[in-house]
Order: C-alpha cells, then structure tokens, then sequence
C-alpha cells in the first residue's frame, strides 16, 4: 500500500492534492535557493512562522509555515512523508476530503504552536501534517484496522515509534508541532473517514 509504484504522469492524476502540495513546497526550495538559502531571516521572508510577527498581524504565517522548510535535508525528509503516507489516504477519502483533512491539519496545528510557541524560534516544514496522517493512520489501525493489511499496520506503528523518537532526539525539532499534528489526525478521522472507504481491493485482518 506505501510502495509508489505509478509512473509520474499516473501518480499526478490518481494523487492531484499530493501532488499540488509537493509541487508547491519544492517550488519554495527553488525560490528559498535563488533567494539566499536557508538563512533565518530568509525562511521568515518567505512564510516561516514567528511569534511576534504573528502577533503583530501577520497571521497567514499559522499556514504559510506549512510550505516553508528549515534546510534540504527537512524538505526531503518532509516530501518523503507525503508522498509515502498521503498516497493511500487521498484514494481513501478522496481528493476534496484529502484538501479539507491537510487544510484544516496545517491550520489547527498553525494555531497550537501558537499559543505554545518558544521565545526566538522559528517555524516550518510540513511534518505536522506528516503526524497527522499518522494520526490518522493510528486510528484505523486501533478501531478499524480490517481497512488495512497486517503489515500495513506493522509498518504504521513502527513508523510512528521512529517518528516519536527522531522528535525527541534531534535538536531543532519542533515536538509540539508534531504531537499536535498526531492528535488532531487522530481526532478527526472518525469525522472524515468513511467505513466504507478502502485503502486496497482485499483486507487481511
């Protein structure tokens, strides 16, 4: 279920949504490097979160931060995330339930780490949202898990207790983002998600 295995052309028309929101986060690395890299002040220039610009007005930052990344590395480990994880879950809600579920994810979280913000930091990557498929993932193999294949659900624990652990060990980490991300996946998915949604053609309970 996790494995890309369309070519470029299937995957853009079975996956618009993941494909619109990788495209737009890449066209900002373009834009980060033509402008002078992943410096502090050009990662705020162009969408990054801080508080006090946040708190003087500039609220579009609780979604800009979303698309903005801290380094390359935090951009394809991020893209990585969603292409892997976003796949199945736009063909199980759908592209327009897919936009709502990644729409209202990047904001909610926006606001979370808002009002638990650390003094001088600043904000970016789409991994909150990452966590929120994760979430969502969590759920369905808690409570409806004949949606997925057994070493489906092996994979998403596993990803999920490595996700967990890089988020308390690697400096610079943003974990409220994260744990955010996981929660509100996690609560909206009974919300979102159908029962009769189907990730494969056959479940292996």
């Amino acid at each position: 279920m996790f494995l890309v295995t369309e070519d470029f052309k299937t995957f853009i028309k079975k996956y618009p949504i993941t494909t619109v929101m990788v495209g737009i986060c890449s066209i900002l690395v373009i834009i980060t490097t033509l402008t002078g890299g992943y410096t502090i002040q050009n990662i705020i220039n162009l969408g990054g979160y801080e508080h006090e610009l946040v708190e003087q007005g500039e609220i579009w930052r609780l979604f800009t931060y979303a698309f903005m990344h801290g380094s390359y590395a935090h951009f394809f480990m991020n893209m990585t995330f969603m292409i892997i994880l976003g796949r199945p879950l736009e063909r199980a809600l759908g592209s327009v339930k897919f936009l709502l579920f990644y729409l209202t994810s990047v904001i909610i979280t926006g606001l979370i780490i808002n009002f638990f913000y650390t003094p001088n930091t600043v904000e970016t990557g789409a991994s909150g949202v990452g966590y929120a498929f994760l979430g969502m993932y969590l759920f369905i193999t808690l409570f409806r898990k004949n949606m997925l294949f057994t070493d489906d659900r092996k994979f998403v624990i596993t990803f999920l207790g490595i996700g967990l652990l890089s988020s308390l060990i690697i400096p610079s980490t943003s974990l409220t983002g994260h744990l955010s991300g996981l929660i509100i996946g996690f609560i909206i998915t009974p919300i979102v998600l159908n029962k009769a949604s189907s990730f494969q053609n056959s479940v292996n309970v």
